[in-house]
């Protein structure tokens, strides 16, 4: 009788990029996860004057620090999972709402100060930053496929 090896065998290609993907689902869970309690949370704080009357401060900052704390484990896994194709999407798309922030929101400022415009809105200015940031990162994604 042949003994058993000690050491596994070596996994094929196929079993690896199975493993990477279900890897990379279970992280992409684990952010929906996150992102359905940011959402709940603005939901119920959004309700009557937009305050959670019924949590005591302390509890607010504790949530939202297990919720900054959860984002950066899951983005610091994450980014250590991804390759350099995707690095690379990441970087141009990050460069241009980057640019675009950069650019517009000073830009903004200065009409707004001469009346032109009105006064600037922050979140007009980071919804802009992130639209234009996802649509370069989806259109090289795309590209690509």
């Amino acid at each position: 009788m042949n003994p058993a090896p000690s050491h596994p065998a070596p996994a094929s290609g196929e079993r690896k990029l199975r493993a990477q993907e279900r890897r990379r689902g279970t992280l992409y869970v684990l952010m929906l996860l996150l992102g359905f309690a940011l959402g709940l949370g603005l939901g119920f704080s959004s309700a009557g004057d937009g305050r959670l009357p019924a949590l005591p401060p302390a509890a607010v900052w504790i949530g939202v620090g297990l919720i900054a704390v959860a984002a950066g484990a899951l983005t610091v896994v994450w980014i250590r999972r991804v390759d350099e194709v995707e690095v690379s999407d990441l970087l141009w798309s990050s460069f241009v709402g980057l640019q675009v922030f950069a650019i517009g929101a000073p830009c903004w400022e200065l009409l707004a100060a001469t009346g032109a415009v009105p006064p600037v809105n922050g979140r007009a200015v980071y919804l802009g930053t992130f639209a234009v940031t996802a649509l370069v990162h989806l259109w090289r994604r795309l590209r690509r496929a």
